[in-house]
């Protein structure tokens, strides 16, 4: 008998004798028996040790803060002035569209009433065989914007000139210098129906 042989039959012959011995053992559980309540007693404290108990010490945590005393709590001024029209409700649209201001007409007649105005000398040019024109227009009520007038979209822009009692619109299409306190150079066509073009300069208001 060889040794592996001798090992196999050892192993079989334990695991047998293991197997047996279970089925003859195993039984089933029996049910759980009811307890019987005698068998339970009260704890009890001897004497000696339950008057000699020593008291829990006493905490103070001072006096109960009061009301006055807590700042959230303080009463805070809450009194309103009543309305002058308290039994007329407020609308909503009255509050969320505000009233729209009247837009100025730019270049108006009849003294230059415009939200914007400029004071100071206007001066003339644009004449046959005296100065040229603006390439593009070779006559008419026109005229350069100095420094004082080129503000936004000023080109193009229409505005209203008095001088002497009399008043033109006239249309900006160019710039110019216009230096010692002149505001505006008029195209001849305009500067004459408000003064003559020999005068040179004219003290104007300018409006848009």
């Amino acid at each position: 008998m060889t040794v592996r042989r001798a090992v196999a039959l050892a192993i079989l012959a334990t695991v047998t004798t293991l197997t047996i011995t279970t089925a003859t053992t195993a039984r089933p559980p029996s049910p759980p028996s009811s307890l019987d309540p005698a068998a339970f007693l009260p704890v009890e404290i001897a004497g000696s040790e339950a008057g000699n108990a020593a008291p829990l010490p006493s905490i103070d945590y001072g006096a109960p803060a009061s009301v006055s005393q807590i700042g959230d709590f303080q009463e805070q001024d809450r009194s309103f002035e009543p309305r002058a029209n308290a039994d007329q409700p407020v609308r909503p649209e009255s509050v969320l569209k505000p009233t729209p201001k009247p837009k100025p007409v730019a270049g108006s007649s009849g003294g230059g009433g415009g939200s914007h105005s400029v004071r100071g000398e206007a001066s003339w040019y644009c004449k046959a065989g005296v100065s040229a024109c603006h390439h593009a227009y070779s006559g008419g009520l026109y005229a350069a914007a100095g420094p004082a007038l080129r503000v936004g979209s000023w080109r193009g822009r229409a505005v209203t000139v008095c001088g002497s009692g009399s008043c033109v619109n006239v249309t900006l299409i160019d710039w110019c210098a216009c230096g010692g306190g002149r505001v505006i150079d008029l195209y001849s066509d305009a500067f004459s129906r408000l003064a003559p073009l020999s005068s040179g300069t004219l003290s104007v208001r300018v409006s848009w």
